[in-house]
């Protein structure tokens, strides 16, 4: 079982043990960084327990209870004994419910072929949340989910042509599919303040509202928390972070395209797109770049992206692009102010 910290594994892990115990059947329930300590403190010969009774007692157990693996300090001989104890029992097919706060691909290889077993184990991904949408667990500004909604975007912009209040239109009403039914890609195009962040977060507001999980962000900013993480200033381990925006439900990746162009940045993007599309996970783009411009072959020799990703961006099975054309959104609809004593100036002139 695995979930955030307060979701309730450990209850649930207890449950099951005192059901056990109720009905019978033998059953040790152990903390890992309670069980570790156990045999640590049994190397030392003025401690009455002796080492192997304590490691047979975890090894050998008809039904073994481990409880949040993860929150030991992280050893080699820690990743020894737990390998030794959970390969045991894994080839002798013996009952084992394991808690851990960690995602399941945190876990180490070893860990995982063995918990993650199709014939033998079971993957239980417990969400936390109290069931009232929080948009701060999404990445994206309560403020602007307040102020970017669907029936907040305007289609008719002042000054806008024909052709450009049809492009918005056409561009919220995909936004607004998706919102309701998360498939596949949603890639919005078009130049600076035209409204791509506008219905993206509205996508994520919707989203939220109907208690799905989702992840909104800034591409720049995301590159920039990733490069964070190597060191040890980081608050989050890189591949919790990485992890939590390749695996989430719904991502929302906004600005496309405006990080800076480097080997390490590709990289990134390229696991990140590879893994969302080969798992059919919805995700919403926006850029100021068109897919032709990205991908197209008069463009193919200059693209700063891989073929790789631009050969996925341009599945047509999956991607659905919207190319936004209007006078800046920040502007819309706002009338001109007028000049400080402009007033004054025309009375003079009367």
């Amino acid at each position: 079982m695995c979930g955030p910290s307060g979701t309730g594994k450990t209850h649930l892990a207890a449950a099951i043990g005192n059901a056990l115990v109720d009905a019978g059947e033998p059953v040790r329930f152990v903390s890992v960084p309670d069980l570790l300590d156990h045999l640590r403190s049994a190397f030392d010969p003025a401690v009455g327990a002796q080492y192997d009774a304590i490691f047979l007692q975890a090894i050998e157990a008809p039904i073994l209870i481990l409880d949040d693996l993860g929150a030991q300090s992280s050893t080699a001989w820690a990743d020894e004994k737990l390998d030794q104890i959970l390969t045991h029992r894994f080839n002798r097919r013996l009952p084992t419910l394991v808690t851990t706060g960690l995602q399941f691909t945190e876990l180490g290889d070893r860990l995982r072929t063995r918990l993650g077993d199709p014939y033998f184990s079971t993957v239980v991904n417990i969400k936390s949340g109290s069931g009232i949408p929080d948009i701060r667990d999404s990445g994206l500004e309560p403020r602007l989910t307040e102020s970017m909604t669907f029936d907040s975007f305007t289609k008719g912009a002042a000054g806008a042509t024909a052709a450009q209040k049809r492009s918005l239109a056409e561009a919220q009403a995909a936004a607004k599919v998706f919102a309701e039914h998360p498939s596949g890609w949603l890639y919005l195009a078009g130049p600076t303040g035209v409204g791509k962040t506008h219905l993206a977060a509205a996508i994520v507001g919707e989203s939220i509202a109907e208690g799905r999980e989702v992840l909104y962000r800034f591409v720049p900013d995301l590159l920039d928390n990733l490069r964070k993480s190597y060191g040890p200033a980081g608050g989050k381990s890189f591949d919790h972070t990485f992890s939590q925006v390749r695996d989430v439900d719904i991502l929302v990746l906004d600005d496309f395209g405006a990080e800076a162009s480097t080997a390490w940045a590709e990289e990134k993007l390229y696991q990140l797109i590879v893994h969302r599309h080969d798992s059919m996970l919805p995700t919403v783009f926006t850029s100021r770049s068109t897919l032709e411009t990205i991908g197209g072959s008069a463009y193919r020799n200059e693209s700063r992206y891989s073929d790789a990703i631009i050969s996925r961006l341009s599945d047509a099975n999956v991607v659905a692009e919207r190319y936004l054309s209007a006078p800046d959104y920040r502007h819309r609809g706002a009338a001109p102010r007028p000049r400080s004593g402009s007033s004054t100036r025309k009375s003079s002139r009367k």
